[in-house]
């Protein structure tokens, strides 16, 4: 039997209700005390009047849950306790890897005017791979000048994994120190344009004069200037590596695999390209591996070995990160190349002497 329906107004409560269903009424209750709700079993029932049936609802004690089992304790403890595992750190060749191509244009998602390396993902246009390649070129092209004269800017990792900035002496820069350094030598620091006050006492300014003639015949002149050299004929060939990089990508770079090859065949000759010019005699790999310290009696190689990951007041060591990776693979290739040069030389007095002889 159906209820008249409600007036439209001056309606109580409770004839309000009347013209509701049974599950209506139980929302109201729920939404209005939050209490328990009565079983499914009476809620089938249609509503023919005031049903004492309906579940007492308690305002004042509130809803509670059951409490948690101990096992349940036990591992939301452990689980909050546990710490999260930490990203997995890169490996020596990871790490060899990004510093080589962090100190000269070329790497494909190395951006080395915006300081960032940038990891693209998805599929470049050719337009992007080819505006690439020849920004790499001509950036090698501009380090070549900047080696030529007063140096160039390079980037490298500090020990926070933040991109740092770093300068490399040009050759021009190399020289000019050179006679700076000569003339403060030679004036026993009468003349030193480098520093701020000239060494007082006769044993300060002996001191002062042999630091500024090692500075100046041992940096500028057999370093130096011969490392100047060596990255001026890097940015060369670098220049033109990413130059050739161009035609393979105009016609692979319209599918991803294409560019996926390309790059890991252009940005691993980088590395090696790098690599090659690092270890050869005057390179900057050669002369880390045949340093020395007289003061801490430590012979070349074994002064190298013994370094930091990360040293900070030699520019050999600043700009990269000395892992035992990299002190591996630079000591073994320097001492190939001194084994190479050693025989080129035997080979070439041998000849000249042979020639000589005939001649006679």
């Amino acid at each position: 039997m159906t209820l008249p329906a409600p007036p439209t107004s001056g309606t109580s409560p409770q004839s309000a209700n009347e013209g509701q269903s049974f599950d209506k009424i139980l929302e109201t209750a729920a939404s209005a005390h939050s209490g328990p709700q009565c079983g499914p079993a009476s809620a089938s029932k249609p509503l023919e009047g005031p049903s004492p049936d309906i579940c007492a609802i308690s305002t004042s004690e509130p809803l509670r849950a059951p409490p948690p089992s101990q096992a349940h304790v036990s591992a939301a403890y452990e689980n909050s306790a546990k710490p999260s595992a930490p990203p997995p750190s890169p490996s020596g060749f990871q790490k060899y890897k990004d510093d080589q191509l962090l100190r000269n244009p070329g790497g494909r998602d190395y951006y080395l005017d915006k300081k960032e390396v940038v990891e693209d993902t998805h599929k470049k246009s050719i337009m992007e791979l080819v505006r690439k390649d020849v920004s790499d070129a001509l950036g090698n092209v501009a380090n070549f000048f900047g080696n030529m004269l007063m140096g160039t800017t390079v980037l490298y990792r500090n020990d926070n994994n933040e991109i740092q900035e770093g300068h490399q002496r040009g050759l021009l820069k190399t020289t000019q120190d050179f006679f700076k350094d000569l003339g403060s030598a030679l004036s026993f620091g009468a003349w030193h344009p480098e520093c701020a006050e000239a060494p007082h006492g006769f044993m300060n300014r002996l001191c002062y004069s042999a630091s500024k003639l090692k500075d100046a015949f041992l940096g500028d002149i057999l370093e130096g200037i011969p490392s100047s050299v060596n990255h001026m004929g890097k940015n060369i060939i670098l220049s033109g590596w990413h130059l050739a990089e161009v035609l393979p990508d105009a016609a692979a770079g319209s599918f991803e695999p294409g560019q996926k090859l390309t790059t890991t065949i252009f940005d691993n000759g980088h590395v090696m390209i790098e690599y090659l010019t690092d270890i050869v005699p005057t390179g900057d790999a050669w002369l880390r591996v045949h340093a020395s310290s007289f003061k801490e009696l430590k012979p070349p190689i074994l002064y190298n070995i013994k370094m930091p990951e990360h040293f900070s007041g030699d520019t050999r060591w600043e700009h990269v990160r000395n892992t035992p990776f990299r002190k591996t693979i630079e000591t073994i290739g320097s001492l190939l190349t001194d084994a190479l040069a050693i025989s080129l030389l035997g080979q070439t007095g041998g000849s000249s002497n042979r020639r000589h002889q005939i001649d006679n």
